[in-house]
């Protein structure tokens, strides 16, 4: 057994870490994980960030994105939220052990926790914590947050996308919940008497002791002196474009308006972050668009087609087709298109 706590606040160098302890980690061991973050939100493997984030608002409130190698939901991180991650072998793995031991950890605290029908850990019918798994060969892992004092105004607005009901995807979408902050529970908790609760609670669960004198216990800074290079290596991946937002499942992005002059519908389909295509036009029972206009619906179309689904390379795209014509109702076009993405 060993139990690794992190002081980085870094979701890539953190999420990283995780997965090497998954990939180096004797087969037949038990690791437990204890770390944090700071204000980010943390997609799963198979969903959309255009769907589940407001990405306005976390770009305005300086909270990142990012991507885990599991599946699941959509979850807010920050300093008042705590992460817990168990590493075990393949066998042993089920889907409530690691939640009931969390659970226990918290009753230990006079906290009425217990996990519910979703393998959450709720108090009150409130979700106080997340979860999530990942499964290989020889390998699993639980992995689930603790909101202790989070900011729970901040990730209510970063959880609310616009485009929510007009992007229709392939992947997993989130199932939202009432939550609640531990602290509405108890003033002593946090970050550090929860670790200690569920390091004690891991213990007591495998029969084992974990002890810093004894070297099974790990604390790191997350510095660069401290990383292996499979962290450093898988920390430059998954915080790069190409994972983040590239890894998305198809989906396409219907939405509509009514100007002046027309009502216009778009299209947009995107595979891997990337426009595989895109329809624009007014409906057939409509009258002829002004002049210019029908001509735009084509050259939109085509300067979308392989651009990367980002609202800055999609405005630099569209800039020609505004560009090339002096007409007010193109150029309304166009900022509208846009705007959308």
């Amino acid at each position: 057994v060993h139990c690794y706590v992190s002081e980085s606040t870094d979701p890539y160098t953190n999420l990283a870490f995780e997965d090497w302890i998954l990939r180096t980690s004797d087969p037949q061991s038990y690791v437990l994980y204890l770390w944090r973050n700071r204000p980010t939100i943390v997609i799963g493997r198979n969903q959309n960030p255009w769907k589940e984030c407001n990405l306005d608002m976390m770009a305005t409130r300086d909270v990142w994105l990012a991507r885990r190698t599991s599946g699941g939901g959509t979850v807010y991180h920050d300093l008042g939220n705590s992460n817990y991650t168990v590493v075990m072998p393949r066998t042993a793995f089920t889907r409530n052990w690691c939640a009931e031991m969390v659970a226990q950890a918290l009753q230990q605290m006079d906290i009425p926790a217990y996990v519910n029908a979703r393998h959450d850990v709720a108090v009150d019918e409130l979700k106080i914590s997340g979860s999530a798994f990942r499964l290989t060969s020889k390998r699993a892992f639980h992995h689930g947050t603790m909101l202790i004092d989070a900011d729970l105004s901040r990730l209510h607005g970063c959880l609310l996308s616009r485009n929510k009901d007009a992007i229709e995807a392939k992947g997993v979408d989130s199932v939202r919940s009432r939550v609640a902050n531990l602290r509405e529970y108890s003033l002593a908790i946090d970050h550090s008497s929860f670790c200690d609760a569920v390091m004690r609670e891991f213990e007591k669960t495998l029969g084992c002791s974990l002890d810093e004198a004894s070297g099974n216990v790990t604390r790191w800074s997350g510095s660069s002196a401290d990383l292996d290079p499979h962290v450093h290596t898988e920390r430059k991946r998954i915080s790069h474009w190409d994972w983040l937002y590239g890894q998305t499942p198809e989906f396409v992005h219907r939405f509509h308006a009514h100007f002046a002059w027309a009502s216009v519908f778009a299209s947009v389909a995107a595979r891997r972050g990337l426009i595989t295509s895109a329809d624009i036009g007014t409906s057939s029972s409509a009258l002829e668009p002004p002049v210019g206009v029908r001509k735009a619906f084509a050259d939109i179309a085509r300067v979308l087609k392989d651009a990367r689904y980002d609202r800055a390379e999609i405005k630099t795209r569209l800039e020609p087709v505004r560009a090339d014509t002096d007409s007010p109702h193109v150029a309304e076009l166009v900022e509208w298109v846009a705007a959308q993405i």
